[in-house]
């Protein structure tokens, strides 16, 4: 059967057993169109037209950053005379971000990003003594000694120390941090179903020390977009997770879905259970080097690929994590060159 330059989508039912993949004796295929942003016919003309458009934008933004000019960083970031991405794409970019995310990682699969070492100096909370001591020495591969958790063992909650990565992606922090600390079972969940299926394949994942499912975090049950996807309720008892990081999770999402997400992480946690996160801060050259078409208003945009981009400050993220019931430990903007 050839089908060219069509993608193949089995549930997990058919996964299990290959005859349900066929009806009336004929293979089932579902094709799949990337979903439309209001750029398209933009993104079209640019790759029909070899000459490559003047990075006015990004030039500014340079000269300001290069010069410590803040006034004039300010002044990029108020997108004076520029108007917002109309409010009916707005809209659908944030209520379809899934459709976006799951064409993000068929195009670009389980090497797009590199494994995020640099964690075990960043949160050594979770790390031990050992790793602290060396942060940057080699750490082997996990060893595959079982097939891959579909539910959370609950012996794990009493006799491990137990992560939740939330926005999981393909593995990239979720694996590296339980090769750094045995005593670690690390959960990951993520919007895009595309990435658990690429994190589940990967071998290290059936260590019988992770467990990874599609989620979106900002819905409860009966809420989720697909029966694939499951609530952090559904899937995990309450007071269960002792760390759960954010790693440019926030940026991604809504803004205005952050209370109801941070109240059902806090509902997660046990006593004196921690949030770690990293993410883009507001004045980072990501956002200045934005052309227009890009901006949704406030510190908010959106990639061509249809994609969320929000820029925190560490005072908005001290009052979203408060208001939802967090104490603040710590929280410091870095600036690199």
């Amino acid at each position: 059967l050839e089908l060219p330059n069509w993608w193949y989508v089995m549930s997990h039912e058919e996964l299990r057993n290959p005859l349900a993949a066929y009806r009336g004796g004929r293979a089932v295929a579902q094709k799949w169109r990337a979903p439309r942003t209001h750029l398209h016919a933009e993104m079209v003309k640019k790759r029909r037209d070899p000459t490559k458009s003047p990075k006015v934008e990004l030039e500014e933004a340079l000269r300001a950053l290069q010069a410590g000019d803040q006034e004039a960083v300010e002044r990029l970031m108020r997108r004076e005379h520029e108007t917002p991405v109309p409010e009916d794409w707005q809209r659908r970019y944030c209520d379809e971000a899934r459709a976006y995310w799951d064409q993000f990682y068929r195009e670009r699969t389980i090497n797009f990003f590199k494994d995020r070492h640099y964690l075990r100096e960043e949160f050594g909370e979770l790390m031990p003594p050992d790793v602290l001591a060396d942060p940057k020495r080699w750490m082997d591969e996990l060893p595959t000694v079982a097939t891959g958790l579909t539910e959370l063992p609950m012996e794990v909650v009493e006799t491990k120390t137990v992560l939740l990565e939330l926005g999981c992606a393909v593995g990239n922090g979720l694996i590296p941090m339980l090769r750094a600390n045995p005593d670690l079972f690390g959960i990951g969940c993520d919007l895009s179903a595309e990435a658990v299926r690429l994190l589940c394949s990967k071998e290290e994942y059936r260590c019988g020390r992770c467990l990874a499912f599609p989620s979106d975090i900002t819905k409860g049950s009966g809420e989720q977009p697909t029966s694939e996807h499951r609530s952090l309720e559904e899937q995990l008892p309450a007071h269960c997770v002792d760390f759960a990081t954010l790693l440019f999770v926030l940026s991604a999402i809504d803004p205005a879905q952050y209370p109801q997400t941070l109240r059902r992480i806090y509902g997660r946690l046990k006593p004196g259970g921690m949030v770690l996160v990293r993410d883009y801060g507001r004045g980072d050259l990501a956002q200045l080097r934005f052309g227009q078409g890009h901006w949704m208003g406030g510190d908010c945009y959106v990639r061509g690929d249809g994609t969320l981009a929000v820029f925190l400050t560490d005072t908005g993220l001290r009052e979203i994590f408060e208001a939802a019931g967090f104490e603040m430990l710590s929280c410091e903007v870095r600036r690199t060159e």
